[in-house]
């Protein structure tokens, strides 16, 4: 038998049967089918479950290291510094505690002068967000993707977690120290006062006052926390008292009973002068007081016309019926005064309607010697001494007094005697 070919159409014994001699007997390409020999199929099937083997770790090992991290910040993670990754939220907290303790605990000086004063931050109540980053972060970590997970677990990413504490200095805590060591430093002045508790005059000296100014003492309290120097400035400003020893270098003692007047000068008695003060029923003020007015050749004027100088006119001019005699001293009491009388026998004794007489020369003495300003003490120091005779006023002036020119300058002299 002889061989058979395969056509697409046709299969022809070459031997026995040929075909139609009008057949188109066209040959066909024979067609390759490619096919998988047992030994690729075996190493295909290897490297795919080799794959899958492969695959399943990294699953197991993603599995693996999100177990291992649960509660814990992921590695990488920083909070002030300070690597966080692996830490849980109570370890996280105190390793950055322990990171800013020297931050919160440093101690800042506040200087005035060779004095000082120290706090902390933290004593003054700063305020940090540690707490707050640390519960971010690992809320951040619990968000995070098992893909991305998986590239830290085999490429090991970072956990992408870097935050800087931020410490805050609340004003309050400030104002609180600076206000208390204003307590204690705040010293008010006090004025140069007279002191006639014992009868006779004492100058009791000033002394200087200081305040603490509280807003710049907390800003500069405030900048040495945020930039962290070690000092801040103490703001003190001095306070000066409205009255001095030198407001006192002239004072008029009038010491009712003993009925004499006293002028010191820089604290020291320098003159002295027999004097009238008032009757039982008209007293001489007491208290303390001042000159107000120095009057040359004064005019009177009836300081009561509807009781013990009725029967006396409205005014007398200066000259020698005037009862103020040649010189009028006004205190700040209301109608007293220094002036001065030629009744004389009434000095030493408590005689007038409520004024201080001086013979008209020493009136004369005592006016030339002091000025608007002068404060006048006035005290009982001994029983009164009543004298009626002379009472009620005017006294007459003699004659040849009142006429001399005053020995300062009248224009430097406040009044122009038309009281």
């Amino acid at each position: 038998m002889g061989r058979t070919y395969r056509y697409d159409e046709l299969k022809v014994d070459v031997d026995n049967k040929p075909g139609p001699a009008n057949a188109d007997v066209v040959p066909t390409r024979r067609r390759f089918v490619p096919s998988l020999g047992r030994r690729s199929a075996i190493l295909l099937a290897g490297f795919a479950a080799l794959v899958l083997v492969a695959a399943a770790g990294v699953g197991w090992a993603t599995i693996d290291y999100t177990n291992d991290h649960a509660g814990e910040f992921l590695p990488g993670a920083s909070i002030a510094g300070v690597d966080v990754g692996g830490l849980d939220r109570e370890a996280a907290l105190e390793a950055v505690a322990a990171e800013i303790r020297p931050q919160l605990d440093r101690r800042v000086t506040l200087e005035w002068g060779d004095r000082s004063w120290t706090a902390t931050p933290r004593e003054l109540g700063a305020r940090n967000n540690a707490e707050a980053l640390v519960d971010q972060g690992l809320a951040e970590a619990r968000a995070t993707s098992f893909f991305d997970r998986m590239k830290m677990r085999i490429l090991g990413d970072p956990f992408d977690y870097e935050r800087d504490i931020a410490i805050t200095y609340p004003r309050e805590g400030v104002r609180g120290f600076i206000q208390g060591i204003a307590a204690g430093l705040d010293l008010e002045a006090r004025d140069a006062t007279v002191d006639y508790s014992t009868g006779w005059v004492e100058i009791v000296k000033e002394r200087d006052g200081r305040k603490v100014v509280r807003k710049k003492s907390r800003r500069s309290l405030m900048r040495a926390l945020r930039t962290g120097a070690p000092t801040a400035a103490l703001d003190v400003k001095p306070v000066k008292p409205a009255a001095t020893t030198k407001d006192f270098d002239q004072v008029l003692l009038v010491r009712i009973g003993e009925n004499k007047l006293y002028l010191y000068e820089d604290g020291e008695i320098t003159h002295k002068w027999k004097v009238a003060t008032g009757l039982p029923e008209y007293p001489t003020p007491t208290g303390l007081y001042e000159v107000t007015e120095l009057r040359y050749l004064p005019t009177w004027v009836n300081p009561s016309p509807d009781t013990w100088g009725s029967n006396m006119p409205a005014e007398i001019p200066p000259g020698p019926g005037n009862p103020l005699g040649v010189r009028a001293i006004n205190w700040s009491a209301p109608a007293i005064r220094f002036h001065g009388t030629s009744a004389t026998y009434s000095l030493g004794y408590n005689a007038s309607h409520g004024c201080v007489r001086l013979s008209n020369d020493n009136v004369i003495e005592l006016y030339d010697m002091i000025d608007v300003g002068t404060p006048i003490v006035s005290t009982v120091v001994a029983p009164l001494k009543p004298l009626y005779a002379s009472a009620p006023d005017p006294i007459v002036v003699a004659e040849d007094e009142g006429k001399s020119e005053p020995s300062t300058d009248p224009d430097d002299r406040k009044g122009s005697g038309d009281n």
